[in-house]
């Protein structure tokens, strides 16, 4: 999860979307499809959650210069690669 936060990061959208399933890829350029102009990161967190077995479940925060925004992430491993299986944006509290 920290290498594919790390190229998302660094602008390398390659690499990053080497880590996505099509379908997750997919649901990742929908959630990014309403965006404009994407505001410039200024760092993350990533935050273990409670998974099935066979799966990995994270909470990215991504900070930007206008807010902060939160998904969520599945996990699992495909033919012996960890691959993002799912995501998707989490409602802000309040």
């Amino acid at each position: 999860m920290r290498a594919t936060c790390d190229a998302i990061m660094a602008g390398d959208l390659m690499t990053a979307m080497g880590a996505f399933t099509p379908d997750a890829l997919s649901a990742a350029m929908a959630l990014g499809s309403g965006l404009t102009a994407a505001p410039s990161l200024t760092g993350y967190t990533i935050e273990a959650l409670t998974a099935p077995a066979g799966e990995q479940r994270f909470r990215v925060r991504f900070t930007t210069t206008e807010r902060e925004l939160s998904a969520a992430a599945t996990w699992q491993q495909i033919e012996g690669v960890w691959l993002i299986t799912a995501i998707a944006l989490e409602t802000p509290p309040g």
